[in-house]
């Protein structure tokens, strides 16, 4: 049976502690009893088998049975996109890019961004939760908002740039995304970079891509993006 997982932020196994939500959570949604067994996460690989061994007035104790590090030898995507106006649009996909395993996404400040300032505790709650819900162990980062250029000066060698100009040559993404290398995929605003940011990236090296024969949305092309990255690796 699969054990209940739950996210803690700690550095290793003697700094584990259970915080209000995840006791709450424990106790009073899952209605866990004592002698029964949990994951706890920090997110960067660190597992925690723990057991509840008392329940009571003064608090919970429990007992930490086993702990491992999990070494992350995955390929990281880096998604650099313009977040919309409309923040369910991102928070849906932050979820589904979790759950098919990106690495980085980066809210770009362009010139045509609808929204350079988020909730990011809202958005990071989402990340979390798609994070335990999908069993992994690593957790996606989100950024704060940065510009192309500083996007750029910290990219990896693989990197693309796309958008909506049919009259440009650019290359289907599934043709070009080589395997098993850290990637940077930039998407913009729903108003299209701007020339002069398209020829920033291509000054950067970035290979121009289409996302497909159809117009997409912006979170769609994000997480058309995710897919395409994940079934090269």
């Amino acid at each position: 049976m699969d054990k209940h997982r739950f996210y803690e932020e700690f550095e290793d196994a003697s700094d584990l502690h259970l915080s209000e939500s995840t006791l709450h959570h424990m106790l009073h949604v899952l209605r866990m009893k004592a002698g029964e067994e949990a994951l706890i996460l920090n997110g960067r690989g660190m597992r925690c088998l723990i057991r509840l061994d008392r329940i009571d007035k003064k608090g919970v104790a429990f007992t930490l049975l086993q702990s491992e590090e999990v070494i992350d030898t995955r390929p990281a995507l880096h998604l650099g996109i313009a977040f919309t106006k409309n923040p369910a649009r991102m928070e849906w996909l932050l979820e589904k890019a979790t759950e098919i395993g990106i690495h980085t996404i980066i809210p770009l400040h362009v010139q045509r961004s609808e929204k350079t300032h988020h909730k990011r505790e809202r958005f990071e709650k989402i990340l979390i939760s798609a994070f335990l819900q999908s069993k992994q162990d690593f957790l996606p980062r989100l950024l704060e908002p940065a510009s192309l250029s500083d996007v750029l000066a910290n990219a990896p060698e693989q990197r693309f740039v796309a958008w909506c100009d049919d009259d440009s040559p650019r290359h289907a993404l599934p043709e070009v995304l080589k395997k098993h290398q850290n990637t940077l995929i930039l998407i913009g605003p729903e108003g299209d970079f701007t020339p002069n940011e398209v020829h920033l990236c291509t000054q950067h090296e970035c290979v121009p891509v289409s996302l497909g024969a159809s117009r997409l949305r912006t979170e769609t092309a994000g997480l058309y993006a995710c897919v395409v990255f994940n079934a090269q690796q």
